[in-house]
Parts: structure tokens; C-alpha cells; sequence
């Protein structure tokens, strides 16, 4: 019997660690989750390594929880990169179908792509994924697939998401520190938009949000292409700071605060004059605020986040026009009045996201702020077997080419 896949995804955020590994049998189609493990998170900030050695031992311990729960050694990981660094870029190229018989082969294929990937970035910047679009045929037909198709001038469509060199190698040396191989750096919010996203969301028209700690990330994707990414400045660790300056508190009793009693307007009745006794949070007698001033703080920063979503929307432009709404994930995603907020500021409907297409111990990934790594999972299902499975089927064609060759070669010494 086939030993099974095993595969991992790290994704190193801002507030949280989380690391996920999964088994994929060979004739499956969903990777099963095994192992689950979380940390919190001190080293990072904005997605970028700010203290080393503190995020080196921060992963050790998530590892070590899911390996526990896994039963198994990790080994090699794919590793979810995000910050205000990364950008995303269209590029196009095009090149002449190289075949006599004008048929475009896979070798075509890969050539034109490789032409659109040739663009110009500083000598500190390098390319993390590119990402076909759409093709031309002779200038004219637009296809998703062109192989197989006659033409004669072939032209791609692509998406290049670059980075700062020195901010992902130092990502991937935090991981490599703890004995294990990179197998891949992913861009977090494609890795998300993996497990929260159907294939129907994604044809229809549709964003997903991912709030996290320190940044939000959102993706648009129609027609099954990512049409638009975008890395924000504000994250649900803003709304903490905001309450440690309104409540002149530290950082952890804010966070403590915002977990247990924050929310949005769209939560409150702010028409009763409701108050909140946070003496045991505060560790002082007779600690009590109105209900309306935590939402105020909480409105502000969340209004400021819709402003910029709504921006990049417009850049777009699909301010308003997706049929199939926002897919909201992270931790933030749990802040309590969120999506009615979300909904009635945007014109759009609103959802959180669950896992999708795995099976297993899927509860214990249940949270919104599992979608990166859970995602980085089915990447690495979706890049190591598909790739074997290709190149089998590769080998068994040639092989069979060989075969088929030499037999005719003997039928010419037949009588």
C-alpha cells in the first residue's frame, strides 16, 4: 500500500502562530487534517520579523503542538508570507508558437509565461508567484487554456506578487532555525482564499477579507482569476491599542477587553444607557464605563478599514459588484458586529469563512484564523500531487511513444 502524502503549512502572523499538517492519500482528493498547533506571536509586526530569536521560539512551540497532536515529525513546511512590502503587478508577453502545424504545445505555454514574467524590480525585491491570467490567440481569441489550440502569435496575461527579499528570506530563516525545510513561500491572502473560497465564489465575483492582527489582506477574485490584491495598514491589534489609550491600560488588558466586550454598533442598542463593570479586568475597584465608549473606539478603527476596502473596490472597480459578497476571515472576523457593519457600509452580503474541501480534525481549525494555514495546505496538495501525478502520466506517455515507435520500426521487416 502507497504511503500517504504528508503535508504541512506555517503561517506566522502577527497576533498568532499557527501550523497545520495534513495527510493526503494518493487516490483522495481532500488532504485530511492530523495536526493543529498555535502560539502566540511577539516577533513580527506589520508581517515583517522585528525580533528574531522571540519568533524562532514562539514557532517552536506551535510546531511542537501540532506534532504532538500529529504523531508525527515536521520536516518540510509551506510558509505564508504577507506585509505592506508585497505588491502585485500585470504583465504581459508574447511569443510565436514554435510547432510547423501551428499547434501550441505545453513547451508554448511555458515559454510565453516566462516571457510575462520578465519585468523590472530593484535588486532587493524578487518575485513570489506568477500567476496566469488569461491568453490571446492571434490577438484576437481569449482563452483560459490554449493548449492544444492553432494560432500562430500567442500573447499571457499575468499577475507577478513581488516582495522584499530581506524581509521573506528572514521569514523563512525563523522556520529554518527550527530544523525544518521551506518547501515554499506563499502569499498568505492567495493561501486563505484557498480554504474559504468555492469554485462557484470565485467564477460569480467575490472578496475575501482576511482581518488579522498587525495588517488585512483582501483578494478579488471573477472569472476564476485574481483580479485584484491589496495589503492594508490596520488590524485588529489597532483596535487593541485604541482601547489601551482610551482605557489608559496596558496592551494585554486591552486585548482582554476587546475579546469580552468589544463590538461594533451594529451589535448595541446605543440607545440604552448601558454600562460595563471591567473592575476584575482593570484590577480596580469601581471600574465601570458606558457601553457607547468601547463601541465608539471600536466604530472608528472599523470605519477606517471599510474606507480603505472600499477604495481598492473602486480601483477595480467592483465597489458594490460582487454577486457572491465578502468572505471574511482572521481573528478579527470575530469581533462581534463586524459583518452587519461590513454589509451595510459595503452593499454587499457577508459571510465568515469556514474550512473547506479537507476532512479529519477539521473542528479543531474551525476558526476563521486558521484560513492561512489550512489554505497553505491545500496549495501544497494542489502543487506536490497534481505535479507527481503530471509527471507519471508524462513518463507513461513517453514511455508507451517509445514503445509504439519501435513496433512499427520492426512491422518494416515483416514479409
Amino acid at each position: 500500500m502507497a504511503r500517504p502524502y504528508l503535508l504541512s503549512g506555517i503561517d506566522i502572523g502577527n497576533s498568532e502562530i499557527k501550523v497545520v499538517i495534513a495527510k493526503v492519500e494518493r487516490d483522495s482528493a481532500k488532504p485530511e487534517l492530523i495536526g493543529v498547533g498555535s502560539a502566540l506571536s511577539h516577533g513580527l509586526r506589520r508581517g515583517m520579523v522585528v525580533d528574531m530569536e522571540e519568533t524562532v521560539a514562539n514557532l517552536a512551540t506551535a510546531i511542537q503542538r501540532a506534532e504532538a497532536m500529529a504523531g508525527t515529525k515536521l520536516k518540510r513546511a509551506y510558509v505564508a508570507v504577507n506585509g505592506l512590502h508585497i505588491k502585485n503587478q500585470v504583465s504581459r508577453g508574447v511569443i510565436a508558437v514554435s510547432r510547423a502545424d501551428n499547434e501550441i504545445s505545453q513547451n508554448d505555454i511555458d515559454r510565453v509565461l516566462q516571457a510575462a514574467s520578465v519585468v523590472s524590480l530593484p535588486p532587493n525585491r524578487e518575485i513570489i508567484h506568477v500567476l496566469p491570467r488569461n491568453f490571446t490567440v492571434d490577438g484576437s481569441e481569449v482563452v483560459k487554456n490554449p493548449l492544444g489550440m492553432k494560432g500562430v502569435r500567442l500573447e499571457a496575461e499575468v499577475s507577478i506578487i513581488d516582495g522584499l527579499s530581506p524581509y521573506l528570506r528572514n521569514i523563512a530563516k525563523c522556520v529554518q532555525e527550527n530544523s525544518i525545510e521551506v518547501a515554499d513561500l506563499v502569499f498568505a491572502p492567495l493561501a486563505a482564499s484557498l480554504s474559504s473560497l468555492d469554485k462557484n465564489q470565485r467564477e460569480y465575483g467575490v472578496m475575501h477579507l482576511d482581518f488579522g492582527g498587525g495588517t488585512s489582506s483582501l483578494t478579488v477574485f471573477e472569472e476564476a482569476d485574481l483580479l485584484h490584491s491589496a495589503v492594508l495598514p490596520i488590524g485588529s491589534k489597532h483596535i487593541t491599542n485604541d482601547l489601551a489609550v482610551a482605557l489608559r491600560t496596558s496592551m494585554d488588558v486591552a486585548e482582554r477587553v476587546k475579546i469580552e466586550h468589544a463590538a461594533t454598533s451594529h451589535e448595541l442598542d446605543l440607545r440604552k444607557r448601558e454600562n460595563i463593570d471591567l473592575s476584575s479586568v482593570m484590577g480596580e475597584q469601581n471600574f465601570v464605563v458606558p457601553k457607547k465608549q468601547l463601541v465608539r473606539v471600536v466604530d472608528a478603527r472599523a470605519g477606517e478599514l471599510i474606507e480603505m476596502i472600499a477604495a481598492e473596490l473602486k480601483k477595480v472597480p467592483r465597489n458594490g459588484m460582487l454577486p457572491a459578497g465578502i468572505v471574511i476571515s482572521g481573528g478579527g472576523a470575530n469581533l462581534p458586529g463586524l459583518l452587519s457593519f461590513l454589509k451595510e457600509a459595503l452593499r454587499l452580503p457577508v459571510k465568515i469563512a469556514r474550512p473547506l474541501h479537507m476532512d479529519g480534525v477539521v473542528d479543531a481549525a474551525s476558526d476563521p484564523s486558521y484560513a492561512v494555514a489550512t489554505g497553505l495546505v491545500l496549495w501544497a496538495a494542489e502543487q506536490e500531487i497534481n505535479t507527481a501525478t503530471a509527471k507519471h502520466q508524462a513518463f507513461q506517455g513517453s514511455d508507451e511513444s517509445v514503445f509504439t515507435k519501435v513496433l512499427d520500426w520492426l512491422k518494416n521487416f515483416l514479409p
